[in-house]
């Protein structure tokens, strides 16, 4: 039988969580109006690489703007398209803009970073990076955007993710996971052979949590949240009073997942 508790609303957290996303949703939104009504042209390109994976353990992306997705697969190479969006008041500006936008692609001992290096001139201009890659399957994943989601799919390796403003959104997962969002939903799904002793550390400021769990989980389990509920449909072995959190252990213990919203709710299946 699983365990479902709901908070009770603090005022004070309610406000204060909404004025969290509030504020992202005016900056986000004030991005959305200044580029419809200010930024008459908009110049798209793509670029494409391949580079043999020989040596690669870890992929480190980051991107200010946009968004990233990886996808795992049985390959020996990695493959990067770049989408460069770029809005200005001029058709001729916004080419301009785009054709200057580099990526960077950096080797560093066993791991391979991509970044975008844009021109000084996009203070006044909107510029979006959409970062989209498959690789081997094992490596490592490290993703960053300051506004936009982060898409991880079936990757074996540990995963790092971070988004400010944007949701992350892992399937296939084996390994280890750490995700970090300030405004937004995280959501991971876990492989059907991904071990029972799984280790996941999660935490969002406004957003949900949604963790659907290896079949046979053996983990210590912390989950809490200011304003919202906590459940799980898994037998659990809770520690304490159920509240604005909950504790305990599913099966033997033997992984670790932390879970954390400020304003949020929380699952695990």
């Amino acid at each position: 039988m699983g365990i479902r508790s709901v908070d009770a609303m603090n005022p004070f957290m309610v406000r204060t969580g909404l004025a969290a996303m509030l504020t992202a949703l005016m900056f986000a939104g004030g991005c959305c109006i200044s580029a419809d009504s200010l930024f008459k042209a908009t110049h798209q390109k793509t670029e494409s690489v391949h580079l043999p994976a020989a040596g690669i353990r870890t992929l480190d992306i980051e991107t200010r703007v946009g968004s990233i997705t990886v996808n795992g697969s049985d390959v020996d190479e990695v493959h990067l398209s770049a989408d460069i969006i770029v809005k200005a008041y001029s058709p001729e500006k916004a080419e301009e803009l785009a054709e200057a936008v580099k990526i960077q692609i950096e080797p560093d001992g066993e791991t391979l970073r991509i970044r975008a290096s844009l021109p000084d001139d996009t203070k006044k201009r909107s510029v979006t990076v959409n970062f989209e890659v498959s690789a081997p399957f094992d490596l490592t994943a490290r993703c960053r955007s300051t506004v936009g989601s982060v898409n991880i799919n079936d990757m074996h390796g540990r995963i790092d993710a971070e988004t400010d403003v944007g949701s992350i959104t892992c399937k296939g997962v084996v390994a280890q996971v750490k995700l970090r969002a300030n405004v937004g939903s995280v959501k991971v799904f876990c492989a059907s052979d991904a071990p029972a002793g799984f280790n996941a550390d999660i935490a969002t400021n406004v957003g949900s949590i949604e963790l659907m769990a290896p079949k046979d989980l053996s983990a210590e389990v912390s989950a809490a949240t200011n304003v919202g509920s906590v459940s799980t449909t898994r037998p659990i072995t809770v520690v304490g009073k159920l509240g604005k959190s909950m504790n305990g252990a599913i099966g033997g213990g033997d992984g670790k997942i932390t879970l954390r919203t400020n304003v949020g709710s929380i699952e695990i299946r």
